[in-house]
């Protein structure tokens, strides 16, 4: 009797769900709509990864053109500085053989120190004159 009872409930337990084919057809679809969207993911990571490779390579070629740009403008500047450099120096060394060869000049150069120094002295003289008749002034309105 037990016996019957479980093939009772077992056949009321098949007829309830879905039969073996049912499932099995149900598993095949679903592995198969598994299997397009792996494939169609798949091919849109190779042609990412196609278009990725692309950008990468044009990102080198300007990054090589960039490169070389600023290497010509770098040599290009130090050439320039190197003929600034050279035109000053030759300034530099007429003036030398210039104040040299001239008495006169040093005179004029001395002459130029001292007026300057003298304009140094008398307005630090000044500012000073200027600060004790401040502070001059503050003390007797603070006493008075």
């Amino acid at each position: 009797m037990e016996n019957n009872i479980i093939k009772d409930r077992i056949q009321d337990v098949r007829e309830r769900f879905l039969s073996g084919n049912q499932i099995e057809e149900i598993r095949q679809n679903v592995t198969s709509l598994v299997n397009e969207r792996l494939d169609e993911f798949q091919n849109a990571q190779n042609n990412a990864f196609k278009e990725l490779e692309v950008a990468i390579d044009k990102l080198e070629n300007h990054q090589r053109e960039m490169i070389a740009y600023f290497n010509k403008q770098l040599i290009a500047l130090e050439e320039e500085q190197k003929a600034s450099n050279n035109e000053v120096l030759k300034l530099a060394s007429m003036q030398n053989f210039t104040l040299s060869k001239s008495p006169k000049n040093k005179n004029n150069v001395r002459s130029k120190n001292t007026l300057s120094n003298f304009r140094t002295f008398l307005t630090n003289n000044i500012l000073l004159l200027f600060a004790t008749v401040s502070l001059l002034g503050i003390f007797i309105l603070n006493f008075f």
